[in-house]
C-alpha cells in the first residue's frame, strides 16, 4: 500500500513565498531506493530528502495542470531511454531552494531502459496537491484533463472486449478435439495436449501432463487467468486443480476462471465433461442426442433414411433388412473359395490360346504339336556343336583375363582393350615421347645422372655436390640459386638498394660527389672550405624553397606538416614558432629586449596602446621622489615612494584611488580654494543640522504578510513578530507548523477551536519552539483551530 504526504517544510516555504510575492514553483521529481522502507506506515511530515547514495534518478517536471482553484497536479514521464534502476520513494521539490514539498512511499518498482534487445518501459508519475489558493499561488492554468490519459485502462478494456467476444463464440467453455481430455494409461491419469476456451480465454497445453489422483471421487478443474507485466507480453496462464468443487476467484488482483473438464468416480472411471467445439457445434450434438431419445424414428427404405433391423441370412432377398457383418463375411468366404478365371502367363497358370506358328515370339500363346514337329525337323538337319581348339573350329568359351595362358578360351574385346591400353603406356625402345611422369637414374663411376618427374640433375658422388635444372628454369648448385640472364637476383637477395623500387641504407653512405634529387635543380652538393654567401662546405640547392616538414601526428592522426621554410630566391627564413638564438648580443643595438633592464634615449611613441600585466606601471622620477600607478584588481591607486627611494616600493600614503567595480573615486583629503560650486547643490553642515532630524532618532518601518489563512506582522524597530492563522484537522498531540520561523524565540501561543458553540474549548499548546507547537485537545479527536503566536 502506498503512502502520501505534504511536508511541513513545504508549508513554511510556501508562506515565505507569499510574503515575497514569488510563485510556488515545484520543478523536479526525485526517485530513490530506500532500504527497509515500510509502505504501510504513515509518512512523517518532517521527513527530508534521502541521502545522495539512495537517490537513483532526478528529472524535471514534464507537465503541470490545474484540477480546480485549490488543486494542481505535477507529472513526470520516464521514457524508455531512462534506466535501469528500482525505486520505492518519490519526492517533488523546488530545485532552487531544495525544498521537499510532497512524498510518496510505494512498493519497489523497476524502471528499465531499452538496450541490447531489452524493451524498456515508460512510467508516468503524477502528484495531486490540494490546498487553498493552489492555482493562484502556483500560476498553473492548463487543465489537467488535456494530457492525463490512462492508457492502462484503455488496453485492459480491449482485452476484456476480446474475452467477451470469445464467450459469444464458445460459451462458458469449449474444447477442440482431444484438447484437455482426461485419460488413463494403466494406473496413471493424465491430461491430453491440445487447446480449449474457458470464459473466453484460450488455454493451450503443449504436451500431455500427468496428474496425481490421491482422493476419489474427484473432479479435474482447468484454472485459467490473463496475466503479464507492464514490460512483458500478456498471456493465458493455466494450471490443473483436483477438487470436489471450485469457483472463480481473484488472487493478487488477477481474475481466475475455472471449469471442470472431467470427473473421476470411486472406481477410477473417467467421465468427460468437456463441451466440444463452438456453440454451433455444441447445439448440433445436443440436437442429435435429443433425436435419439425421441419416438420420431421412421423405418429405412431404398428411397429414404431411417431405422432398420439387422439380418445375418445369406439367402434373403429382403429390401427392408440390413445385412450384418456376419452375413457379409459368409458371402465373402464363399466367393473367395471359387476359382477366378484368368489368362495364363509365364508367372501363373490360366487360360491360353493355341498357335502353330514357328516364327512367333509371343509369351501368351501355347504351341501346337504341329509347331513342335516343325521345329524338331529343322533342328535335326543342323550342325552338331563341338569344342574349338588350335586344330579345329568349334564352340569356345570367352574370357576377359589378361594373364591367362589357356589355348581353349577366346579373348573378349575387353581383354584385348586392356592389353592395348597397357602397351600404349610403355616407353618405346626406338624413340618416342614421355607424356606422363617418369624417372631415370644412371651412375657412371662417381657421377650420377638423374631425370625426375620435373627436374634434371648431375651429382658428384665424392663431394655430394650437384647441379639441378628445375622445370621452372631455375638452375641451382647444391640447393643454392645460380643467377644468370634469365634469373637475375633481387636487391634484397644481394643486400642492395634497388634503383627502381627504392630501399633503406642501414649504415652510413658516403658520396664522392653531390646528391641530385631532381633534374639538377634540387640536391645536396659539396662546396669549398668556407662559410659565406659565396660558398660553404655543404650546399643545399633548391629551385625555390627548402621546407621543414614535421611528421608527428596530431590527435586526429594527421601529420603536423610544414612548420617553416627558407626562400632560396630572396633568403627569407620563416618559422611558425619562435626563433631563439644562443646569444642576443646582436639584437641589443637594434631592438628592445623583452626581459631585463634597458635604457631608451629619445622619445618613445606608439600609434597603439601600451599594455602591461604588471600591477605597478608608468613611474615618474624627479628629485627625491618617485610616483607611479598601481592596479591590484580592485582599485587603481596613485602611489608615492619615500624620499630618496625614487625607484623603490610605495609608502603608506594613499592620496587617491578609484574603485574598479563602481568607478567611484576616493581622495584622502580634498582641499578646495573655491566652494561656490557646492553651495547650489548641497546643504552645508549648519543648514542640514538645523533642518533635518538626526539619523537614529526615528523607528524602522513595520512589515506584514497575508497568505491564505495565515497572517503575520513584524515590528521594524523592536523585531517583535506576531503570527496568526487557521489550521484544519489538527489531531490530539498533533503538530502545527508556523508559516515562517521566529529568528530567536516564540514567547507565547494561544489556540481556540474554530467550531460551533457548545464544543469543548479546552486545549493546551506545548513543545513550543521557533518552528511551531504541539496541541493537546481535551477529549481527543481532531479540530480546526485558530491560533496566535508572538516572539522575536
Amino acid at each position: 500500500m502506498s503512502q502520501t504526504a505534504i511536508t511541513l517544510a513545504f508549508e513554511q516555504w510556501k508562506a515565505s513565498q507569499a510574503v515575497t510575492g514569488e510563485p510556488v514553483l515545484l520543478d523536479e521529481f526525485v526517485f530513490a531506493n530506500v532500504p527497509g522502507l515500510n509502505t504501510d506506515k504513515a509518512i512523517d511530515r518532517n521527513e527530508v530528502l534521502p541521502p545522495a547514495a539512495q537517490i537513483v534518478h532526478r528529472q524535471a517536471v514534464s507537465r503541470k495542470g490545474v484540477v480546480n482553484e485549490n488543486a494542481v497536479v505535477h507529472s513526470v514521464v520516464l521514457g524508455a531511454d531512462v534506466g535501469d534502476f528500482s525505486f520505492n520513494w518519490v519526492g517533488l521539490i523546488n530545485k532552487a531552494s531544495n525544498t521537499l514539498a510532497m512524498i510518496v512511499h510505494a512498493p519497489l518498482q523497476q524502471k528499465l531502459k531499452t538496450k541490447d534487445g531489452q524493451q524498456g518501459n515508460v512510467l508516468t508519475r503524477s502528484f495531486l496537491m490540494e490546498y487553498n489558493g493552489a492555482q493562484t499561488e502556483t500560476g498553473i492554468n492548463t487543465p489537467a484533463e488535456t494530457w492525463q490519459i490512462d492508457f492502462t485502462a484503455r488496453m485492459a478494456g480491449m482485452d476484456e472486449r476480446q474475452r467477451l467476444e470469445n464467450i459469444d463464440l464458445y460459451g462458458a467453455a469449449a474444447f477442440l478435439g482431444d484438447g484437455w481430455l482426461v485419460a488413463k494409461s494403466g494406473t496413471q491419469f493424465y491430461v491430453t495436449a491440445g487447446a480449449g476456451y474457458v470464459r473466453g480465454l484460450r488455454a493451450l497445453l503443449a504436451a500431455n501432463q500427468n496428474i496425481t489422483v490421491t482422493t476419489k471421487p474427484v473432479k479435474v478443474w482447468l484454472d485459467v487467468a490473463w496475466t503479464g507485466t507492464l514490460t512483458s507480453a500478456w498471456a493465458v496462464s493455466t494450471k490443473i486443480t483436483l477438487a470436489a468443487s471450485l469457483a472463480d476467484y481473484v488472487q493478487n488482483g488477477v481474475q481466475h476462471y475455472v471449469f471442470a473438464v472431467a470427473s473421476i468416480d470411486a472406481n477410477g472411471n473417467i467421465t468427460d465433461l468437456r463441451p466440444k467445439g463452438t456453440l454451433n457445434d455444441q447445439a448440433a450434438s445436443d440436437a442429435l442426442a435429443k433425436h435419439e431419445q425421441s419416438r420420431n424414428h421412421p423405418d429405412a427404405t431404398t428411397a429414404a433414411k431411417g431405422f432398420t433391423q439387422l439380418s445375418s441370412a445369406t439367402d434373403s432377398d429382403s429390401e427392408v433388412l440390413a445385412a450384418t457383418p456376419k452375413a457379409v463375411k459368409a458371402a465373402y468366404e464363399l466367393a473367395k473359395g471359387k476359382y477366378t478365371a484368368q489368362d495364363a502367363s509365364t508367372a501363373q497358370k490360366g487360360i491360353v490360346q493355341l498357335s502353330s506358328a514357328t516364327g512367333s515370339d509371343s509369351e501368351v500363346l501355347a504351341a501346337t504339336p504341329k509347331a513342335v514337329k516343325a521345329a524338331y525337323d529343322l533342328a535335326k538337319g543342323k550342325y552338331t556343336a563341338q569344342d574349338a581348339s588350335t586344330a579345329q573350329k568349334g564352340i569356345v568359351q570367352l574370357s576377359s583375363a589378361t594373364d591367362s595362358t589357356s589355348e581353349v578360351l577366346a579373348a573378349t574385346p575387353k581383354a584385348v582393350k586392356a592389353a592395348n591400353d597397357n602397351a600404349n603406356l610403355r616407353f618405346p625402345i626406338a624413340g618416342g615421347w614421355l607424356t606422363g611422369n617418369s624417372g631415370v637414374k644412371t651412375t657412371l663411376g662417381s657421377i650420377t645422372f638423374g631425370v625426375g618427374n620435373t627436374d634434371v640433375y648431375i651429382q658428384n658422388g665424392t663431394s655430394n655436390k650437384y647441379l639441378q635444372l628445375g622445370n621452372d628454369g631455375d638452375l641451382k648448385y647444391s640447393g643454392s640459386y645460380i643467377y644468370h640472364e634469365g634469373h637475375k637476383p633481387t636487391a634484397s637477395e644481394v643486400d642492395a638498394v634497388s634503383a627502381e623500387n627504392g630501399g633503406t641504407f642501414k649504415k652510413e653512405v658516403a658520396f664522392s660527389g653531390g646528391l641530385n634529387i631532381r633534374s639538377g635543380t634540387t640536391g645536396i652538393y659539396p662546396g669549398s672550405d668556407a662559410a659565406s654567401f659565396t660558398s660553404a662546405n655543404m650546399i643545399f640547392k633548391s629551385w625555390y624553397g627548402i621546407g621543414f616538414y614535421c611528421t608527428l601526428p596530431d590527435s586526429a592522426g594527421d601529420e603536423t606538416g610544414m612548420t617553416g621554410y627558407i626562400n632560396t630566391r630572396n633568403g627569407l627564413l620563416q618559422m611558425k614558432g619562435q626563433i631563439i638564438p644562443g646569444d642576443y648580443a646582436n639584437f641589443d643595438g637594434r631592438f628592445i629586449k623583452l626581459a631585463g633592464n634597458v635604457n631608451i634615449t629619445g622619445t618613445l611613441r606608439s600609434s597603439a596602446e601600451f599594455q602591461s600585466t604588471s600591477q605597478n606601471n608608468y613611474r615618474i622620477v624627479s628629485g627625491n621622489f618617485g610616483t607611479f600607478w598601481r592596479q591590484d584588481g580592485s582599485r587603481l591607486y596613485l602611489m608615492l615612494t619615500n624620499s630618496g627611494d625614487q625607484y623603490g616600493g610605495y609608502n603608506s600614503l594613499r592620496p587617491f584611488y578609484v574603485d574598479l567595480a563602481t568607478g567611484n573615486p576616493v581622495m584622502s583629503q580634498l582641499a578646495l580654494t573655491d566652494y561656490n560650486n557646492f553651495d547650489a547643490r548641497y546643504y552645508t553642515k549648519t543648514l542640514a543640522e538645523s533642518t533635518f532630524q538626526p539619523k537614529g532618532s526615528y523607528g524602522k518601518p513595520n512589515t506584514y504578510g497575508i497568505s491564505g489563512n495565515v497572517m503575520w506582522w513584524k515590528c521594524g524597530d523592536t523585531g517583535v513578530i506576531r503570527i496568526s492563522g487557521v489550521t484544519a484537522n489538527v489531531s490530539n498531540s498533533g503538530r502545527v507548523a508556523f508559516p515562517l520561523t521566529f529568528p530567536n524565540k516564540c514567547f507565547s501561543v494561544v489556540a481556540n477551536r474554530n467550531h460551533e458553540s457548545g464544543d469543548s474549548a479546552a486545549m493546551q499548546p506545548y513543545s513550543v519552539d521557533t518552528t511551531g507547537f504541539n496541541l493537546r485537545i481535551a477529549g481527543g479527536g481532531t479540530a480546526t483551530i485558530t491560533w496566535i503566536a508572538e516572539g522575536r
